[in-house]
C-alpha cells in the first residue's frame, strides 16, 4: 500500500513542478517508467513536437523527458530531479 501512496504522491507532485515549467517556461516535461526499451508515460505535460525529446534517465527505472530542455533553468532542472530521486530513495 505504502508503494501505491508514493507513486500518487510522485504524480500528483509531478503534475504540479511540470505545469509550473510549462507556465513559466512554455517547456513541457514528462516522466517515464523504463520497460527495457519500452517507456511508459506516467506524469507531466507531454509535448507533441516533432523534434524528437531528449531523456534524461535519473535511474534505471525512471527518466524525465522533453524537447525543450533549453527553455528549463538547470535549478528548474535539479528541482525535477531531486523531486524524482527522492521518491526513488523512499520506496526502492
Amino acid at each position: 500500500m505504502e508503494k501505491e501512496t508514493s507513486t500518487s504522491e510522485l504524480i500528483e507532485r509531478f503534475n504540479l513542478v511540470a505545469d509550473n515549467i510549462r507556465q513559466e517556461y512554455n517547456a513541457h516535461l514528462w516522466l517515464i517508467e523504463v520497460f527495457g526499451k519500452r517507456h511508459s508515460y506516467i506524469a507531466g505535460c507531454r509535448d507533441d513536437s516533432f523534434l524528437p525529446p531528449e531523456v534524461i534517465y535519473i535511474n534505471n527505472r525512471f527518466a524525465v523527458v522533453s524537447s525543450d530542455w533549453d527553455k528549463v533553468p538547470r535549478e528548474k532542472k535539479e528541482e525535477v530531479f531531486s523531486l524524482v530521486k527522492e521518491y526513488c530513495n523512499r520506496v526502492f
